[in-house]
């Protein structure tokens, strides 16, 4: 028949010295290991500051006295130099993780 006291049983002499042995297991798990501090990748800020330096100069109204920017030649040069900066900055990335 189940016990329905609100209160718990006292424990007996030889139940004591049976648990006297045992450990209480541990609730919390280790702490993780701090996380690595990792480098700015310049070859994503750089690129991201020109734009937003020259959207905001462009829809500012500025007149930019460069023949390459009203035909998008600049845009273009930073474009490729953009994308060859991110070509170049992922295969070190592979140089040092295999090396």
């Amino acid at each position: 028949m189940p016990d329905y006291s609100e209160f718990p049983t006292t424990p007996t002499a030889w139940q004591e010295q049976a648990w006297q042995d045992v450990a209480p297991l541990a609730l919390e798990d280790p702490a993780p290991p701090p996380p690595q501090r990792r480098g700015v990748d310049l070859a994503a800020l750089v690129p991201g500051l020109a734009f937003c330096i020259l959207a905001i100069v462009l829809m500012a109204g500025a007149v930019v006295p460069f023949g390459l920017v009203a035909e998008g030649g600049l845009l273009w040069l930073l474009l490729i130099g953009a994308g060859v900066a991110l070509l170049l900055s992922e295969v070190r990335k592979a140089r040092r993780r295999r090396g």
